[in-house]
């Protein structure tokens, strides 16, 4: 940075310096030679209008929204103009008419620099595309007004006017009120822009020295009152507020009340960000002070993918206009939260572990209640049977089981088996095959001719019937049976499952019969006798519904 301020402040000195030698090419521009006077004036205005070139062409390359470089080349023109008009008007018309209005010429850029710089200072801050109100152009009107009245001065002489006797107007006048009103015109706009610049610059640090163009303006004001005064003669009026303009606009741009880019190519030296451009082979043109020193292979690698420097830094590059920018990504905090995530997995996965085998745990003991659970309910359900086995099997008095007793206990057996069987059956469904009902009667009765008896088992019709009631019938032909033994000789089963579900059974000589009231109030029973037989028939016609 303190080299591009030697920079800024040898460029000034060089300005200036020329700015002062034109002044001193002007004095000596009287009581010489033709030719050397000439060539004297020609310098003088060379000096001028060159410094005006030489300022725009900075401001061209400066300054970057594109409404406001265009309005200030328009001054910075207007500047130019007028510094030509000048010259044109001394050396190469000699008509007094002619010459008057070259003269009258002058006002054109003088009034049309400061408006210009006034559309400027309203253009900064906004988008390029953003341009300003359109009323502000109404500004052009009385700007035009104003220069239509100096150049018809002739037909009015409200600009200006010849003092009585005088051989021509530019020999000796006076000033008239539309003169002052274009000064005032000029002086408004210029305190106007200064106030407006000053007011949308949201830097503190340049507000600071926002009195910087304040004094090269008030400093520029009494430099051209001197000189319109004839009080301060090393430089003329023309020049004098060329060089005011000039210097409050270039203050507002070295304070920073203006954005510029004069000093964008001394970001990358300076910046943080460890990038660097380089140009089509490969050369680094800007770089950064942090900016890793890069192999050509590195370069050829990173221009088709990012590839790692280290661990932790990773080496990326984008395509520019005529080059490549690369750039250095600090990966460690990603790594760093990698691992984080990568141990919050490995913890995730050992509590899901744990989790799953807690669930593993829950549901084998959830088998295990279920097991036992049905296992009490199938022991509930047949423990008279087992108790009658376990009765027949442990007898007191008896050392030796007799045939009868191991039928009878086989025939109990059956019925435990097929009753649990079916109680399991019917735990899913709530409706079931009448055939499970006629399987476990069959499997029954196959045990009770073994005891000795007839059986027989009809089956009328097929579908399913509530669980509940097949366990009912079931249960009430294992009762019926046990109540009827030993001296039970024939047994013939029917089971009807059509618009009702029951179950009959015949029997001969029966020894006893079942409780009636039990079943009477489970389902419909009925007793009858029938060819000196015994007939029950339990129905269930309210009960359940049947498919």
């Amino acid at each position: 940075m303190n080299a591009i301020r030697r920079k800024t402040m040898v460029k000034f000195c060089l300005a200036m310096g020329l700015f002062i030698l034109a002044g001193v090419f002007r004095q000596f521009d009287q009581d010489i030679p033709p030719l050397a006077a000439a060539a004297c004036f020609m310098l003088t205005n060379l000096i001028y209008i060159g410094l005006a070139m030489a300022w725009g062409f900075s401001i061209s390359n400066r300054i970057l929204h594109k409404n406001v470089r265009q309005y200030l080349l328009l001054g910075c023109a207007m500047a130019v103009m007028w510094m030509f008009l000048r010259t044109v008007k001394y050396r190469f018309f000699e008509d007094n008419h002619v010459t008057r209005y070259l003269w009258y010429l002058y006002y054109v850029p003088q009034i049309l620099a400061p408006l210009f710089s006034l559309f400027a200072a309203l253009e900064v801050g906004r988008r390029e595309g953003d341009a300003i109100s359109p009323k502000w152009h109404l500004l052009l009107i009385p700007a035009t007004l104003l220069i239509g009245g100096v150049l018809t001065n002739d037909l009015h002489q409200m600009a200006f006017r010849s003092v009585p006797g005088a051989a021509a107007l530019q020999a000796d006048y006076t000033h008239g009120w539309m003169y002052y009103l274009a000064m005032t015109w000029i002086v408004g706009l210029l305190l106007a822009t200064g106030i407006i610049v000053y007011r949308k610059c949201h830097v503190s640090e340049s507000r600071r020295y926002a009195w910087v163009p304040l004094c090269a303006f008030l400093s520029g004001f009494v430099l051209c009152a001197l000189s319109f005064a004839n009080t301060y003669t090393f430089h003329k009026m023309p020049e004098c507020f060329c060089l005011t303009f000039a210097a409050f606009w270039e203050s507002c741009l070295q304070v920073g009340l203006m954005p510029t880019n004069g000093y964008y190519r001394y970001f990358f030296s300076e910046s943080t960000v460890a990038a660097q451009i380089v140009d089509g082979q490969g050369r680094p043109v800007y770089r950064a002070q942090n900016a890793p020193v890069l192999t050509p292979a590195q370069l050829d690698a990173a221009a088709r993918e990012a590839i790692l420097l280290n661990a932790d830094t990773r080496l990326q590059s984008a395509p520019v206009q005529d080059g490549r920018v690369y750039w250095v990504e600090d990966i460690s905090k990603i790594n760093r939260i990698q691992g984080q995530l990568a141990e919050i997995n490995a913890r995730l996965s050992e509590e899901n572990e744990l989790i799953q085998a807690e669930n593993e745990l829950k549901r084998q003991r959830a088998q295990t209640e279920e097991k036992n659970r049905l296992m009490d309910e199938m022991i509930a359900l047949v423990q008279p049977q087992l108790f009658q086995i376990s009765r027949l099997l442990e007898g007191e008095n008896t050392q030796i089981l007799n045939a009868q007793t191991l039928k009878q206990v086989c025939l109990l057996g059956a019925y435990v088996k097929r009753r649990v069987n079916l109680a399991l059956i019917c735990d899913q469904k709530a409706f079931v095959p009448v055939d499970e009902l006629a399987h476990c009667i069959r499997e029954s009765l196959t045990y009770l001719a073994q005891y000795g008896a007839a059986c027989a088992l009809y089956q009328e019709g097929s579908g399913s019937v509530d669980s509940r009631e097949a366990q009912l019938a079931y249960d009430f032909f294992e009762n019926c049976l046990e109540a009827a033994l030993p001296s039970l000789s024939a047994l013939m089963v029917r089971v009807e499952c059509g618009e009702r579900f029951s179950i009959r059974l015949m029997m001969e000589d029966a020894a006893g019969l079942p409780d009636a009231d039990r079943y009477a109030q489970l389902g419909q029973l009925a007793m009858d006798t029938e060819d000196d037989q015994q007939c029950l028939t339990l129905s269930f016609s309210r009960g359940g519904e049947y498919l």
